[in-house]
């Protein structure tokens, strides 16, 4: 029997009570009053990220909804089964994944004459050719992947071509460009007086972006490139949001890869055998998508590119990546995130207060994925009627973090590596000292303050929800919590109590330059990122 992404049974997912099972796409409200599913459950977190996105662009080719109204309906009554099936099944026969014709996010052409290649190709982490060549795969060894099972194999490509990275000449990225962050509302119902869930189907259908009711909806061909004749870049060509159909975004197909299918495979990911794939074609100058703003990423306003996809950096993600996964600092966030305040207002009586986001995706150098990223994040509403003193307030205590952080770097590298300035007293940094050297101690200040700043977030939210725009009673006290775990941080690195450096003054300089960037004083310069005002001191005898 054909392989069917829509009509087979093949998504492994987790139910509430434990239950680990295989569903079509269109079982995903199934027994969701009695035992729903939970999450998606492949192993792997970017296959389970990937085919959250799949599952999204499915919904909104299922159950199309124009206003706020029309999403509430479906979230209070999730679809059943039955329901999800007739809104997909015009499109069911373009899933058709190991058959003779056109197959779901593979080329259009069968690649006949080029080279077979392993189906560890398939995987965003395994080695590329030339590390392979230049025996210079670390992280994930050569010939760990040798086959992979039908479900794995689709859910293996659903992700290359979703967050595709640079994979040599002509080899195009994603829609978003190379390993792309994406940011997804995480709702919570209530289960009961005492409890919380958090469902797929919830998960999946808060992150539903509207559409337009005009026409009939889209033709299959217009959303599904491998059913057409692949629209290559051997010329400069681009597909543009402009002269496509919103929805391919959640389809787009960048790589030009064929799979090659045996019956009888082992798995070597599942361990089960049957009918898989086995190797791969492929060829460059596949499709290059640009000036798209997918519904799920946040965007970055650059003076000379315009919206560029947010990506995730290297190193730990802290509270100081969230405004611009909010969408503050002009750029545009992903496009559920606005719409959630109007829509949470219709179905506020079903989730729990606290709102959260979790934010995803592939850290790439070039063509290396060096970590995979998975944050958790509340919502705040910064494109709401509220947003501008909440943005601004909000604004004010990342950037002070910010200095707190780098003041707090400076003053411990002057510590253990500063270098006497002459005759003027003080210390300076010696030239041949890395730029990233040190980069603990601030990493941890943004660890250590994330907590408080969450409350510092409710604060705010609360405030402004009664009305009241003024801050400043509540960014004072982030400024003394601030210098509080400023200092203690420094004094847990450096070790003043035991002064058994060779030049103590040096740490005692340092500490007290630090110690400066909190005080009362219009060059200190966290409180200046506070855009707290500088109290005049007074008077000795003064009434």
């Amino acid at each position: 029997m054909a392989f069917n992404l829509l009509a087979s049974p093949w998504l492994e997912v987790r139910r509430a009570s434990g239950v680990r099972t295989v569903i079509r796409p269109c079982d995903l409200t199934s027994r969701f009053n009695d035992d729903p599913i939970l999450a998606l459950d492949f192993p792997r977190p970017d296959w389970n990220a990937a085919l959250t996105e799949f599952l999204i662009g499915l919904c909104a080719l299922a159950l199309a909804v124009e206003d706020a109204a029309a999403w509430a309906g479906y979230f209070i009554e999730p679809p059943a089964p039955e329901r999800l099936t007739d809104g997909l099944a015009r499109f069911a026969f373009a899933f058709a994944f190991d058959g003779e014709g056109p197959c779901a996010y593979q080329d259009f052409d069968t690649l006949a004459e080029q080279e077979l290649k392993p189906v560890s190709g398939l995987l965003i982490d395994a080695p590329g050719e030339n590390a392979l060549r230049n025996n210079s795969d670390l992280f994930v060894r050569r010939g760990g992947v040798a086959s992979l099972g039908l479900p794995y194999a689709a859910a293996a490509l659903i992700t290359l071509q979703t967050y595709a990275p640079s994979g040599g000449a002509g080899h195009r990225t994603s829609l978003r460009g190379g390993g792309p962050l994406t940011t997804l509302l995480s709702p919570r119902r209530r289960a009961s007086k005492a409890s919380t869930v958090a469902t797929l189907w919830d998960r999946v259908w808060a992150n539903v972006p509207e559409q337009s009711g005009d026409g009939p909806g889209p033709r299959p061909e217009d959303v599904f490139p491998w059913l057409s004749p692949t629209r290559t870049s051997v010329n400069g060509e681009v597909v543009t949001e402009e002269n496509s159909h919103p929805i391919l975004a959640f389809f787009a197909c960048p790589r030009r890869i064929r799979l090659v299918f045996a019956d009888t495979v082992h798995c070597d990911l599942s361990g089960e055998s049957g009918r898989g794939a086995s190797a791969l074609r492929t060829q460059n100058y596949g499709a290059n998508y640009l000036q798209w703003l997918h519904p799920l990423s946040p965007y970055r306003n650059d003076k000379k590119s315009g919206f560029l996809a947010i990506h995730p950096q290297a190193g730990p993600s802290d509270y100081g990546d969230w405004l611009a996964w909010w969408g503050g600092g002009g750029g545009r966030p992903a496009q559920p995130l606005p719409l959630w305040e109007e829509r949470r207002r219709m179905v506020g009586h079903l989730l729990d207060e606290a709102d959260g986001m979790e934010a995803f995706g592939f850290q790439m150098d070039n063509m290396k994925a060096r970590q995979w990223l998975n944050a958790s994040l509340p919502w705040i509403p910064l494109q709401a009627g509220a947003g501008g003193p909440l943005q601004e307030a909000v604004e004010q205590a990342i950037s002070a973090t910010d200095a707190a952080a780098r003041a707090l770097v400076r003053a411990a590298k002057i510590a253990f590596y500063g270098q006497r300035q002459g005759d003027v007293g003080g210390y300076r940094l010696p030239e041949t000292l890395a730029l990233n050297a040190l980069r603990e101690p601030g990493e941890r200040l943004w660890r250590e303050t994330e907590a408080e700043f969450r409350l510092l977030l409710s604060s705010l939210l609360a405030r402004l929800a009664q009305g009241e725009a003024a801050t400043g009673d509540l960014l004072a006290p982030w400024l003394s919590l601030l210098r509080r775990q400023t200092l203690r941080l420094f004094d847990d690195i450096v070790d003043l109590d035991g002064l058994t450096e060779a030049a103590p003054h040096r740490l005692l300089w340092a500490r007290d330059k630090l110690s400066f960037e909190f005080a009362n004083h219009p060059k200190a310069g966290v409180r200046k990122a506070l855009g707290l005002a500088v109290t005049p001191k007074t008077r000795k005898g003064a009434a």
